[in-house]
């Protein structure tokens, strides 16, 4: 369904942007700042069709994967930088390959998520907490908005947009270079 007609047919929306795909392959990654492996133009050129031309709020990770994606879409409007739209710090884990990463710690996690917390990095609590703050602001939003973010982030407030339990939605499909509205 073409943009306008879920604006209309269902008042203001919150459109979830992920950025493109990453130079990274086999790591693990969440706040570090790495480049995508498209050029931002490219990947703006697919999403600037699903997304409202003017839209009265854009907000994005500090990230450059998302911050250089929501310049690309929107070069001459206004876009805040919010932290809290970061990706899951997964502290001495970041940029290590999944296969350096001891075994024993990835099955803690894998057993209580909920309870995990990444060496030198966030909790999923932690996390949890500062994506509900952001997805309640957004929601006091009156008119359309566009969120640059990543998946984690994505899907947590895919969780919260359906009222269902996060830990439903962590193997949630989240494309890279993809929009998903929230009416």
């Amino acid at each position: 369904m073409p943009v306008f007609y879920l604006a209309w047919f269902f008042g203001p929306m919150i459109y979830l942007v992920r950025h493109d795909q990453v130079n990274a392959k086999g790591q693990c990654y969440g706040q570090s700042d790495l480049e995508t492996a498209v050029d931002y133009t490219t990947s703006a050129e697919k999403l600037i069709c699903q997304l409202p031309a003017n839209p009265d709020y854009i907000v994005t990770s500090p990230l450059k994967r998302c911050a250089q994606l929501a310049l690309a879409c929107f070069p001459q409007q206004h876009i805040d930088i919010n932290d809290e739209l970061k990706e899951l710090n997964f502290g001495d884990w970041e940029l290590k390959r999944w296969d350096d990463i001891e075994r024993s710690q990835i099955d803690q996690w894998s057993a209580t998520p909920t309870n995990f917390q990444f060496p030198n990095g966030e909790s999923l609590a932690q996390f949890d907490q500062r994506v509900q703050q952001m997805y309640h602001a957004l929601q006091q939003q009156t008119g359309d908005c566009c969120v640059f973010t990543h998946a984690g982030v994505i899907r947590r407030m895919l969780a919260l947009h359906a009222d269902e339990p996060w830990q439903d939605w962590l193997q949630q499909p989240v494309p890279f270079a993809s929009v998903t509205p929230l009416a």
